[in-house]
């Protein structure tokens, strides 16, 4: 799992892979499930300022053709 993602689609990645971990009901410690709980934040972070920036630049393309 990275701290940094390059990409929406890496971020994406890591973020089902965490989920599936967590449904998996993998025996996991504290330390473990608070670190992937962690990383998930992360990750979805990354995914959610992703979207919206990309929201904010779709709407200012549409402006400009109206």
């Amino acid at each position: 799992m990275k701290d940094k993602y390059d990409s929406f689609e890496n971020a994406l990645e890591d973020l089902k892979k965490i989920v599936q971990s967590f449904e998996s009901n993998e025996d996991l410690s504290i330390d473990e499930m608070l670190k992937n709980y962690e990383q998930g934040m992360k990750a979805y972070s990354y995914c959610s300022k992703k979207l919206e920036d990309t929201q904010k630049k779709i709407k200012i393309i549409d402006e400009t053709f109206e």
